[in-house]
Formats: structure tokens, C-alpha cells, sequence
């Protein structure tokens, strides 16, 4: 098949590396450190596989780790010149197991799709775990608190993996909660993975027809999905036939904690039917930041800055006292970082964990008036729907502050403005309904003119407007309780009344809502978890304090352990992707201790992981 001049122009721009992955005639994992190009590498190929590699009546699957890198991926694959629409499903590993396999091929096995609030939310899944603790005895320990654990149990035991680490009472309540789903007849978001290896395992003509719409998947982020993803991918290339390109870096596997584990990346580039390719370039970082990193990592990878990069700054803050010390010093470079020109939402500060040094850091901020972001902030209600309104609501704003900006300052709000675009929405608000069995619209244009209504009327909507108003107008526009309604999950059931009930009593104004999303002018304070994929110009990191990163893991109830040889090690590779987010300056702020929330000084110095980069980096110093 012919290739566009648009793609042949993409090709011929990637780095030889990337375009050798790109045009592999075959099964690939791409290992794609940070900076390297790996979303865009990762486009190419879908883009090139639609175009000449599948007839026009068939598609590409890509699983992703999040809803906002699926979008991103979309984004770029239906900007790519290549025909997309209706060819390409992107999403994350649940979406497209319960919407791509159960609800699709389901009824063919006798196992129905997910019904009105079967999905179970938060809640519900910690209230059902905390009953099976309770049957099996461990009712002290409280399951709000094991979640996580208890995925990864699920997990091991949908893998036959060995079970020997866990508490064999734990053991018993995540078999327990697994048949209590069966019996209820519910599902949670593991389930739907588990459930969906099954299908494609035991039923070959679900295998047939996977492949037939399907001939290609694409995954990214595999160090981070676990095993019964990498059964899942096993099972749709061994059974089923199906062309796979593995996108993932083991340095960057930091969700262990949950069962995620790189060595399925490893046991993937290992087979003698994948091609085994590594991404050598940096494309975001300077030289400097790159070498700390992997100085801070421990293994030199020996990846470099792409041709002409500035080498970027690295700089070790030392303060004398403790964390309010911390939250002075990060304010002073928020404030220099500005002066120097750096956008509010190109500069973050990264943090471990909650606690102590997250609020000295959020009170500095809130004292000296500096517009930031806080994640963890946002308390509105959890689910796909809500998830909706939040970047409804991210548009609305964007578009009010580009409108009363000045004609000078303009062009730069568009060119950094994050709003969502139309179509992303349309898309969004298509997937809802479908899911909740609804009917199509008469006409494809009826979704974004509904959405164009609402989000971009005369007269626009400024970030103080009150929320609860604008909420009902878009219930209503967009007939948002029909979707509710009929939406098996039961965060997406609740979550209209429960916004409406928020905006309400709390008097929400339309900013609140958008919290969530990137909106221009405000510094993001964030996890070095919730960093990941992201990529700033500053980057700074306060409370690099032994006792803080690294720092002792829960074991249960109220009891903390040290962290063994594995937690340890993802606890560095948390550190090095905080350091890797960073494009022209990093900034570690260091010290003599730190006090706790009930006012102990712990007098424990400086991170051990900053303490062994310095040693790394200049091993004739005394550090």
C-alpha cells in the first residue's frame, strides 16, 4: 500500500531506532527510557500499521495505563494524516477488556456484560474486602488500607505465581472476595481483566474475532500492568495471533505495590519471536540532568541528550533547619523560576508521600499567594463520568482566560493552553453512552454541536463562575442523567448527585471542578507517582530526607516495616522518574532532618539515594 507524503515526512524525521520499530514486520518490544520519544514512536507505528499493513476494515488496539495517555494517543493518531476514525481503540487495560471483550463477546460465551451498577466503586470494593477480612478473621486490619495488597494477591493467584510472601489469611479473603463477586453477580476493575483472560483463553472463536477486528495491539507502559495483563497479551499473540509492539521501561516500573512487576517486559523482549529494540536519545532532558539520574538510579544506561540540547542544570539546596526550611526554599525558586520567564505550569514540585512535608509546602504556597495545583486536592467523586464534567469544565475555564486575556498575551495562552478539544470530548461523551446502552445519536455532528453549545457559548464562563449553575445547564445539554442512569458503574450512577450536592454546599465555583485537569497559570504540586509521563522545565524536589524517601512501608493496621531489597529498589526508580520530569532545571533541597506531625525531630539527615548520587557522580569528594 502507498504511504501518505505526512507519514513518509514522519518516518523519515524519527530517529533511525525509531523508525526501524516503526517498520518491523513483526512482534517488537521498544524499551524507551524517559525523553525518548516513545508516544511519538509509538503513534508512527499505529499510524503506519492502519495505512499499510491492515485492510481498511480493520483496526488497531492500544492499551494504555491511564485515560489521559490513551486521549494523548488518539489525539495524535487522528492528526496523523491517516484514515482513523472507527480503526483505532484506545484506552486503558480495563476499559478495553470489559467494553473490547466482555461486553463485546460476552454473550456468545454465556457470561453477560456488566449491567446498571454492577462495576463496583471505591467504596463498595473496600466495604466487600473489609466482610471477607472479618469471615477469615483479620477483622483489626482495615481493608481501606489493603486494596492494594489485595490486587496483588488477585493477581498472583490468576497467574498461578507463588504465593509464599503473603499473609495466608490474606490469601484467603482475596479467594473469598473473588467468589463473593460471582455470587453477586458484580464485577470490580481486576475482575474485568481476569474475567476477560479467561474468554480469550478458553474460546476460540472469541480469539477469531478478536484477531479479525484486532490484528494489531499496541501496549504501552507494560512494565507497570501486571501479570494478568501480560497473560492477556500472551494469550492474544500465542492463541490468537495477533501482532504485538510492547512499549515499556523497567526503570520506570514503580507500581509494585499492586503486582506490577518489569520482568514481563523482560520475559517479552526475551522470546525469539520479538524484536528487541532500545530508545538511546533523550529528546526532553539536558546532559547534566541525565547523568544525575541515572547516577541517582545506580546503573549507567549511558542514554544521551539529543544534538545541541542545553546540558540543564542540577542543583543540591542545603537547608538548616526542617521542613518549613524545605517549603521557604521550594517558594524561592517557584518565585526565581517565574522571574526568569518559566510558565506557572511548566514548574513543579514533586513530593514522596502525604504528610508533614506536603502541608508546610501547601501552606507556603497558599502565604505567599502563588497559584498551584495540588492533585491529591481533588476530592470530587471518583469514575469515568465525573472524570467527563472535570474536563468539560477545564475547557470552559481555558476558553474564558484566552478570551479576557490581552491581544499581546494571546497567542502565548494558546500556545500553552492544555484544554481538551472538541472531539476528544465528543469522543469521551460517545464511549459514555455506549456504555450505558444508549442509543446513537441521529447524527455524528449532534455530540460536539451539543458540547460546542455548552462549553464555547457567547458568553463565556470565568473561572470564578459559580459551578453549580453551569453543572445543571450541562446535565441538561448533554442529557448527562440518561447516562447515569443506564451506566453500569456504580461511581458514574452516583457521581451527578453527589457533584451537584458538592457545588452546593461547598459553594464550588467552575475552577474547582477543573482542578484536575492542566489549566494554564498554576505550579503543580504532585507525587513523583503522579508525575510520571509528564515532563516539565523546572522541576523541584523538597524533603530529600532519609526517613522520608526512602521510607518505611505499612504492614497492616497501624504497624510500619523497612522496606525490603525490592521496595527499596522502586523507591529509587520513583526518585529517578522525579528527577527525569525535569527538561533545563532540577532542584533537590536536602537537610539535617525533619519533624513529624506529632512534633518528633528526627535527626536522620539527607536521602541515602542523594548521598549515593553524589558518590556515583564524584567519587574522589567527600559527600
Amino acid at each position: 500500500m502507498q504511504v501518505s507524503d505526512t507519514l513518509l515526512a514522519e518516518l523519515d524525521s524519527l530517529h533511525p531506532r525509531q523508525r526501524a520499530a516503526v517498520l518491523h514486520d513483526g512482534n517488537v518490544v521498544l524499551r524507551a527510557g524517559p525523553g525518548s520519544g516513545k508516544t511519538r514512536t509509538l503513534v508512527a507505528r499505529i499510524a503506519y500499521v492502519l495505512q499499510t499493513q491492515i485492510s481498511p476494515f480493520r483496526g488497531v488496539a492500544c492499551i494504555t495505563y491511564t485515560n489521559p495517555a490513551a486521549e494523548e494517543i488518539r489525539r495524535r493518531v487522528h492528526r496523523s494524516g491517516v484514515r482513523a476514525e472507527g480503526r483505532i481503540t484506545c484506552s486503558t487495560v480495563h476499559a478495553f477488556c470489559l467494553n473490547e471483550i466482555l461486553r463485546a463477546f460476552g454473550h456468545l460465551t454465556g457470561q453477560p456484560a456488566p449491567e446498571v451498577g454492577q462495576v463496583l466503586s471505591k467504596a463498595a470494593i473496600e466495604a466487600l474486602l473489609q466482610r471477607c477480612f472479618d469471615q477469615v478473621g483479620i477483622g483489626e486490619v482495615l481493608a481501606q488500607h489493603r486494596v492494594p495488597q489485595s490486587t496483588k494477591i488477585r493477581r498472583a493467584l490468576a497467574c498461578n505465581e507463588a504465593l509464599d510472601s503473603f499473609d495466608p489469611r490474606e490469601v484467603q479473603a482475596a479467594r473469598l472476595y473473588d467468589e463473593q463477586l460471582v455470587l453477586r453477580g458484580e464485577i470490580d476493575f481486576e475482575a474485568m481483566v481476569i474475567r476477560a483472560v479467561h474468554l480469550v483463553r478458553e474460546h476460540a472463536h472469541v480469539r477469531d474475532l478478536l484477531r479479525a477486528r484486532f490484528p494489531h495491539l499496541v501496549v504501552d507502559e507494560y512494565q507497570d500492568l501486571g501479570g494478568v495483563l501480560h497473560e492477556l497479551v500472551l494469550a492474544l499473540r500465542d492463541l490468537a495471533g495477533i501482532t504485538v509492539f510492547a512499549v515499556g521501561d523497567t526503570d520506570q516500573s514503580v507500581y509494585g505495590f499492586t503486582g506490577a512487576d518489569a520482568k514481563y517486559l523482560t520475559e517479552l523482549a526475551d522470546r525469539e519471536d520479538f524484536r528487541d529494540l532500545e530508545l538511546e536519545v533523550n529528546y526532553r532532558s539536558g546532559q547534566d540532568i541525565i547523568t544525575a539520574a541515572e547516577a541517582a538510579l545506580g546503573l549507567t544506561r549511558g542514554r544521551l541528550a539529543r544534538e545541541g540540547a542545553p546540558p540543564g542544570d542540577v542543583n543540591l539546596e542545603q537547608v538548616e533547619g526542617g521542613l518549613q526550611d524545605h517549603a521557604r526554599v521550594t517558594c524561592d525558586l517557584v518565585e526565581q523560576a517565574q522571574s526568569n520567564g518559566i510558565s506557572p505550569e511548566r514548574i513543579a514540585i514533586l513530593y514522596p508521600a502525604r504528610g508533614r512535608l506536603l502541608d508546610d509546602v501547601r501552606s507556603e504556597l497558599t502565604r505567599r499567594e502563588l497559584d498551584f495545583r495540588h492533585e491529591g486536592d481533588d476530592k470530587l467523586p471518583a469514575g469515568s463520568l465525573s472524570r467527563f464534567i472535570q474536563r468539560c469544565a477545564a475547557r470552559a475555564v481555558t476558553n474564558y482566560q484566552i478570551h479576557a486575556a490581552s491581544d499581546a498575551d494571546r497567542a502565548d495562552m494558546l500556545r500553552r493552553a492544555q484544554a481538551p478539544s472538541l472531539a476528544s470530548l465528543a469522543r469521551a461523551l460517545t464511549t459514555l453512552r455506549t456504555e450505558a446502552q444508549l442509543a446513537p445519536p441521529p447524527s455524528r455532528l449532534l455530540l460536539p454541536r451539543a458540547l460546542q453549545q455548552c462549553l464555547d457559548p457567547a458568553e463565556l464562563y470565568p473561572a470564578d463562575a459559580p459551578a453549580h449553575a453551569w453543572l445543571e445547564q450541562l446535565r441538561a445539554g448533554l442529557a448527562l442523567d440518561e447516562v447515569a442512569a443506564g451506566h453500569p458503574d456504580q461511581d458514574n450512577t452516583s457521581s451527578l448527585d453527589v457533584l451537584a450536592g458538592l457545588c452546593r454546599s461547598k459553594d464550588l465555583v467552575l475552577q474547582d471542578l477543573a482542578r484536575g485537569e492542566e489549566v494554564v497559570g498554576k505550579v503543580l504540586l504532585a507525587t513523583y507517582h503522579a508525575a510520571k509521563g509528564r515532563e516539565f522545565d523546572t522541576v523541584i524536589l523538597p524533603g530529600l530526607l532519609q526517613g522520608l524517601i526512602p521510607r518505611d512501608v505499612p504492614s497492616g493496621g497501624n504497624r510500619w516495616r523497612k522496606p525490603t531489597a525490592a521496595e527499596l529498589e522502586e523507591q529509587r526508580r520513583t526518585f529517578y522518574v522525579a528527577l527525569t520530569r525535569a527538561e533545563s532545571t532540577v532542584t533537590m533541597i536536602v537537610g539535617p532532618g525533619y519533624e513529624t506531625k506529632n512534633g518528633y525531630w528526627m535527626s536522620l539527615g539527607p536521602s541515602a539515594f542523594v548521598i549515593e548520587m553524589a558518590r556515583r557522580l564524584f567519587p574522589k569528594e567527600e559527600t
